[in-house]
């Protein structure tokens, strides 16, 4: 009789620990949060007023602390991403305005994805131009927008983020350093790598 309560005993204390560890998984799991499910970008548009508007398809629900992100321009700058859910399938997210007119790299929720943003339509977006010594050749850094359309000659400044602030003018080409260098109607740094006389 003692041998059978032992037994007993025993089967009853393994039965009770594998309730209590398959309780302790499943609370586990529905704790997870649903923020892991799928995000796909699915417009990207500039509205008047407001800047660039990024829209995405999601599943799940995400906490305030996950509806933030980033902009990145290549070689260039970074800018906050702010987003708001605005129904089970879709979140909607703003970033600066200087943004605008550039390919970038966004992140959010876990995911990256590159998007072309478009310019605001009220102004002219024209690309900037600099030497770079790693290809040896001009490269684009980045785009300046301004309302009105640009004329040869005009001068902006402009912090490139490799050579820091300098003065760029809108050119047909590049400075004559090589006549193959010549690229496209834009702002360029007025100069030429050093070993070259202009």
């Amino acid at each position: 009789m003692f041998m059978k309560d032992g037994k007993m005993k025993k089967k009853l204390t393994v039965i009770i620990i594998v309730f209590a560890m398959l309780a302790a998984f499943t609370g586990t799991a529905a704790a997870a949060p649903l923020s892991s499910g799928n995000v796909t970008l699915v417009s990207v548009v500039f509205v008047p007023g407001k800047g660039p508007v990024f829209t995405f398809h999601v599943s799940g629900e995400y906490s305030k602390a996950d509806l933030k992100g980033l902009v990145h321009i290549p070689g260039g700058r970074d800018f906050a991403l702010y987003c708001t859910q605005v129904d089970d399938t879709t979140v909607t997210c703003t970033t600066s305005k200087k943004a605008a007119g550039n390919e970038v790299t966004v992140s959010w929720a876990g995911v990256t994805f590159s998007a072309s943003v478009p310019a605001d339509p009220q102004l002219n977006c024209y690309p900037i131009y600099d030497w770079t010594p790693t290809a040896d050749a001009w490269m684009a850094y980045g785009r300046n927008c301004q309302r009105a359309e640009a004329t040869y000659g005009d001068l902006i400044g402009w912090d490139n983020p490799e050579w820091g602030p300098s003065p760029y003018f809108f050119l047909p080409g590049s400075p004559n350093c090589f006549a193959e260098d010549i690229i496209s109607d834009g702002y360029y740094f007025p100069g030429c790598p050093p070993s070259i006389p202009l």
